[in-house]
């Protein structure tokens, strides 16, 4: 078994706390975690729910080894900038209806930061997620004026 790593693939900050673990990791951030802590934090309740939401992914665990079996794929700030980047149409009408609070929150974010107006993507992010982007973006600009 290799390095097991414990990264944030949120735009938010993420805390997690257990008997043996307490860390605050910032959007991106990767920390190595030692087996006795991943055994320790996969049967906490919340912590599980961090990682079925697509919060948070532990990588270098095995999948016979692993306590939870993750067969769905996930995606992080950067598969779905690459996304916008590549105008990638097909892939985000897929991914966007099945995906998690935490990926349509960051889908927003990515949105707005990135100053998406492309019809393509801001139709479905506001049939899905339910945020008008083009909106919002003029607020944030108006906001950044003033």
């Amino acid at each position: 078994m290799g390095k097991i790593t414990l990264q944030n693939i949120s735009t938010a900050t993420v805390n997690i706390v257990s008997e043996s673990f307490r860390r605050e990791l910032a959007p991106g951030r990767t920390v190595p975690i030692t087996r006795a802590i991943y055994e320790d934090l996969m049967f906490d309740p919340g912590f599980n729910n961090l990682v079925a939401g697509h919060y948070v992914r532990i990588d270098g665990v095995e999948a016979e080894d692993a306590v939870v079996e993750n067969t769905e794929k996930i995606y992080d700030v950067a598969a779905i900038n690459d996304m916008f980047e590549k105008k990638d149409y097909t892939s985000f009408a897929k991914f966007l209806p099945t995906a998690t609070m935490a990926e349509k929150d960051t889908v927003v974010q990515l949105a707005v930061d990135k100053g998406i107006t492309d019809g393509g993507f801001t139709a479905l992010i506001k049939k899905y997620c339910g945020v008008d982007v083009i909106s919002a973006f003029n607020l944030k600009h108006q906001a950044e004026e003033k």
